[in-house]
Formats: structure tokens, C-alpha cells, sequence
């Protein structure tokens, strides 16, 4: 596979959206059908939104990440690129600039809600392929037209889809936008395991998602044919930082502001835009006030982390999440004090959020302690104030105090 390459052009086509089959009755998920963002054709035909096959539209101060760029280059010919971290680090920023420089034939898909069914899915991949070549899979999209009670079966169709993906140019890249909407759909896993398993040798699969993908690649690993970018590879450095503001916003900022501000936000691309649109009309000592009490505890910053990063998970994810963010170091056995809850559950809850990138490793040969971004455990702490008040605080710092018993006072 390292002999991956071509010549095609920098830009996808833009089609008008292709009507493909309509889902079976009963697959699981209902598909979007938004009469605004689709062109059907016939009666059962499946409405196809061209805007999730289309490679997202980049903001004009969109800065240039080259190291990021140079490692994309190198790796994109591997099977397998995971491309993971919760919400506002720049996963689909990056991919997206990456699509537009790169003379790869690239296939966009940006997975919804509404894509949790194995015949919406493959129909989506038929139109991301059309975008590139508007013949692309005719005769998958001739069995998907042919769906219904005594239609095809998944098997045909992929492996009819599997034989129409050798008509791409060596080299495709298929970059599956927010997979980890439908990573927990069994026939669309199993779809993904197939195109994994037989697409052709040239196709490279990016998964961009907000947390590691259930599928097995074990041995693809082991062949080093899976490359993976994180959290910590997607924060912006000083550097970045640095050139962002004066590039990009054209706000050129003191060396200790810069200071400040890296130390605050950790390189989360989302507060760094939040930030540039809060600077606006503030005054130098303005700015270097700001910057210094910067809290995830309130404006939008607060909205932000409310709507996108917690606001979707379920409630015992989020009682957890803010009852464990009195502590300054997070580990199963306080956390479980924390949350009222055995130290197993504490431990699986701490692993489930660390996938999600809410928490992170205290350094690299630890597996046990873990930290809140700063502007994250401000959220948690100010929504944990408003629901039990100073006083329920207070008592959760003393139920894990009386615990600690000589270890390092910091933890409580």
C-alpha cells in the first residue's frame, strides 16, 4: 500500500444531488429528507443531501497547520487514518484544507443522525464517489433503486460496491466525517469491516471522530498500515497560537498574553476562536485582562461546552463529570468518593469519558490519573455550584479528604 498515488484533480466536482434507493422499512434509523438540500427523482427514490458528500467550505482566516499537513501528507497512504478528539479541535478544519491542497481523488462524507442504516449509509458512498465521477458504482445504484421486501441483500450490494470502487483512481481517500454517529450500528460496522477487509489495495479510510472507532484493526496495526492523530497532536502549539492571532486574526498579541492564553486554553482550537471573537474592540490591558480570567464558567465559552462537548451525554455521564471536577487529579478511587459509586464504575466511566477527550492522562506511563481541561473543569465546577451550592461542595472536598490520609493534599 506505500505505493499509493496519483494525479487527479485538486478540487472535487460538484454534482446535483443523485437519487439513489430509498431505505428498506425497518433497517434502523430514518434518513434525512430535507426537500432543501436534496433533488429526488421518482417516487421511492432515496433524497441525497449533496452538502454531507462535499468537502465543508474553509473560513477565510483558516491558518495553515503545515505540521499537520506534512504529517497527513506522509501517512494518507496508509489504510487507516483516525483522526480523533472531541468536539473543537479542528479534526474537520484540518481534513478539509488537507482535501483542498491534496491532488488525491478524496470522497467526502459527513455522517448525521440520520445515517444509522446500512442502505442510507452505502447509498451516501455511492453519491460521495459522484462527486469525483458522476458514473461512479452504476451498478450498486442500479440493486439500491431495486430495494424493497424481495430486493437484494446487504451481501450483493457491498460486494457489487467493492468491484464498483476499483473504478476510482489509486490513491482515493474516503473520509468518513463524525463516524462515531453510527459506530454503534452493527450493519453499517459491518459494511465498514468489508471495506476495510477488500476495497482496493489504494483506498485509504479516514475516520474523523470523537472517540476511537470499535472496529478491529489489530492486525492492520501490526502491518503498520494504521496512522492516528489525537488530542494532543491536534492542540495548537505556541507557535500555531501565535501565528493564528496574528495571521489569521490579524491581532498580533504580547508574548505574555500569548503565555497566558496557551496556558488557559491548551490549544483547543474552539476557545481560541471564542477568544479572537470576545478580543474585538478591547484595548491592549483589555485584552491581558481577559485573557487572564478566562473561565469556561460562563459566556460563550460556557454555551459552547454546554451544547457541544457536554450537553449530549447522557446523565450519568454528566453527574459524574461534575462531581469529579473538584478534584485536581482525577483517579478511580477518589473519583468513586467523588460520585458516590463503586471504584469498578468509577474506573469504566473515567475510561469512556477519557475516549470521548474530556480527560487526559497525567503523563504517559500513567494509566490511573488523569486531568480536566481547565476550561472544561471550570463548566463542570460552575454547573456542580449551581446544583448542590457552596455548602454540597464543600462537603464532597471533605468526604474525599478524610480519604486521602497523607497522600498528596493537591488531590482533593
Amino acid at each position: 500500500m506505500s505505493n499509493r498515488h496519483s494525479s487527479a484533480s485538486d478540487e472535487p466536482l460538484t454534482t446535483a444531488g443523485h437519487a439513489l434507493a430509498a431505505p428498506q422499512s425497518g433497517a434502523g434509523g430514518t434518513p434525512g429528507r430535507s426537500a432543501a438540500a436534496s433533488s429526488v427523482v421518482g417516487q421511492d427514490a432515496f433524497p441525497i443531501q449533496t452538502t454531507k458528500v462535499q468537502r465543508p467550505p474553509l473560513r477565510a482566516e483558516t491558518l495553515r497547520r503545515d505540521r499537520l499537513l506534512e504529517w497527513l501528507t506522509v501517512k494518507i497512504h496508509h489504510r487507516i487514518v483516525f483522526v480523533t478528539a472531541d468536539a473543537g479541535y479542528g479534526k474537520t478544519t484540518l481534513l478539509a484544507d488537507f482535501a483542498r491542497r491534496s491532488r488525491l481523488p478524496t470522497l467526502w462524507y459527513r455522517l448525521d443522525e440520520d445515517d444509522r442504516n446500512w442502505v442510507s449509509f452505502v447509498n451516501y458512498l455511492v453519491a460521495a464517489g459522484r462527486q469525483i465521477d458522476p458514473d461512479f458504482a452504476s451498478a450498486t445504484a442500479g440493486l439500491l433503486r431495486e430495494m424493497g421486501t424481495s430486493g437484494p441483500s446487504r451481501g450483493t450490494i457491498v460486494e457489487t460496491l467493492l468491484r464498483d470502487f476499483q473504478q476510482l483512481a489509486p490513491g482515493a481517500v474516503l473520509i468518513l466525517d463524525d463516524y462515531h454517529l453510527v459506530d454503534d450500528v452493527p450493519d453499517v460496522r459491518a459494511v465498514i469491516r468489508d471495506l476495510i477487509a477488500r476495497a482496493p489495495e489504494r483506498l485509504t479510510l479516514v475516520f474523523v471522530t470523537r472517540r476511537e472507532p470499535t472496529i478491529p484493526v489489530a492486525r492492520l496495526r501490526a502491518q503498520g498500515e494504521v496512522a492516528e492523530l489525537s488530542t494532543g497532536d491536534l492542540r495548537f502549539d505556541a507557535d500555531e497560537t501565535e501565528r493564528l492571532f496574528r495571521e489569521s486574526y490579524g491581532r498580533p498579541l504580547e508574548a505574555d498574553v500569548l503565555a497566558d492564553l496557551s496556558q488557559r486554553t491548551e490549544g483547543w482550537a474552539a476557545s481560541l476562536q471564542l477568544v479572537q471573537s470576545a478580543l474585538r474592540d478591547r484595548s491592549a490591558s483589555e485584552v491581558r485582562t481577559f485573557i487572564r480570567g478566562l473561565s469556561g464558567a460562563q459566556g460563550d465559552l460556557h454555551d459552547y461546552l454546554a451544547e457541544e462537548v457536554v450537553g449530549d451525554l447522557d446523565e450519568t455521564t454528566q453527574r459524574f463529570l461534575m462531581r469529579i471536577s473538584i478534584l485536581e487529579t482525577v483517579e478511580p478511587e477518589l473519583a468513586s468518593l467523588a460520585a458516590n459509586t463503586s471504584i469498578e464504575d468509577a474506573g469504566r466511566l473515567i475510561q469512556s469519558i477519557e475516549l470521548l477527550g474530556l480527560l487526559t492522562r497525567r503523563g504517559e506511563s500513567s494509566d490511573l490519573l488523569h486531568r480536566y481541561h481547565p476550561l472544561v473543569r471550570d463548566f463542570l465546577a460552575a454547573r456542580l455550584r449551581a446544583a448542590i451550592g457552596d455548602s454540597g461542595i464543600q462537603e464532597l472536598h471533605r468526604i474525599v479528604a478524610r480519604h486521602v490520609d497523607g497522600r498528596d493534599w493537591r488531590l482533593a
